[in-house]
């Protein structure tokens, strides 16, 4: 996403060096932590400060919240609910519609089918939402609010339309996007489609599960993405060509980096599985297929992006902002 980011520091390194977010970058990778190799003297002080660190924890495991923890808690709350409210009306705001036919405006869906913070980076949240087309995601968009350290907020999207789309800001046009928001491959060795819902559900939570991502920043860092096991979206019936199809999430905390759609697709006469990515930021990312026999094959891989094409809405992929809280 756009927003900014810390890396997860792994349990082996122990000096950490930071670096302060650029003015004018809107991503999440503008705030990384450099990683230095750990020393032989760097790796006992780790065991030494793990040992105090425990014994203290013990000493507190069954003391109640203190005031300030309590203060604290609930200001997260009470930030997490206003970032819902901000975001909701920011994202109505919006419109988006095929290019070839701009009367046929997407759907706006006001509830937020993944509500998402990332502590590590700061106190931000985040809302995603869908603009969809007889129930058919046509593009999704991820929508957040800083709280600390900065408090500006960004606005991202992505087309999963099949053809150009064209979105508005508030009467202004921001998103021109000539091409198909994705890219459909079948799911390698995978049955028929299942004739009933709950097998259908066991088919698409097995074939979610055979794909990971990594994720590669502007400081050359890769990490891998966790995938969230429930789908944020499901969609299809069987009197439409889509007999059923979900929205699968690889974050980074609970932060949508990636978005896996897997749906029902019509192969020499029969119901076959596909699915394709949607990305969520403007790095590189590498996903990977695990097929039976256990081995991983590259399947899709976007390269960085530079700023002037993430902020040109010429692209599936588009961010738009900084913006000030509410706008």
């Amino acid at each position: 996403m756009g927003h900014t980011r810390f890396l997860a520091v792994p349990k082996h390194s122990t000096e950490i060096a930071s670096r302060k977010p650029d003015r004018d970058s809107e991503t999440k990778d503008d705030i990384t932590m450099v990683i230095a190799s750990p020393s032989r003297r760097g790796s006992i002080g780790v065991v030494i400060m793990f040992a105090v660190t425990t014994f203290a924890l013990k000493g507190t495991a069954d003391e109640p919240p203190t005031r300030t923890d309590q203060s604290s808690n609930d200001r997260s709350h009470s930030n997490a609910d206003h970032a819902l409210r901000i975001t909701t009306e920011a994202a109505k705001n919006y419109e988006f519609y095929p290019t070839s036919n701009p009367a046929r405006q997407f759907a706006f869906q006001p509830r937020s089918v993944l509500r998402w913070s990332n502590p590590v980076a700061g106190e931000i949240y985040g809302n995603v939402y869908l603009w969809t087309d007889n129930g058919r995601p046509q593009v999704i968009g991820s929508i957040y609010q800083w709280y600390s350290p900065m408090t500006h907020g960004s606005h991202e999207f992505h087309s999963l339309c099949a053809e150009a789309i064209e979105g508005q800001r508030q009467g202004r046009t921001v998103m021109r996007s000539q091409d198909p928001g994705l890219s459909w491959q079948q799911v390698p060795e995978q049955p028929e489609v299942a004739e009933t819902k709950p097998r259908r559900t066991r088919q698409l939570s097995s074939i979610a599960r055979r794909f990971q991502i990594a994720k590669t920043d502007r400081e050359s860092v890769t990490r891998q993405l966790r995938l969230l096991a429930q789908p944020i979206y499901r969609y299809g019936d069987q009197d439409s060509d889509i007999v059923d199809g979900a929205i699968y999430t690889f974050v980074q905390g609970t932060d949508p980096e990636v978005f896996l759609l897997i749906e029902s697709k019509k192969l020499n006469g029969k119901d076959r599985w596909h699915y394709a990515f949607a990305r969520m930021n403007s790095v590189k990312f590498v996903a990977e297929y695990r097929d039976r026999d256990g081995e991983h094959r590259d399947v899709w891989t976007k390269e960085i992006q530079p700023w002037g094409v993430v902020k040109s809405g010429r692209e599936p992929y588009a961010n738009f902002g900084p913006f000030n809280a509410g706008n």
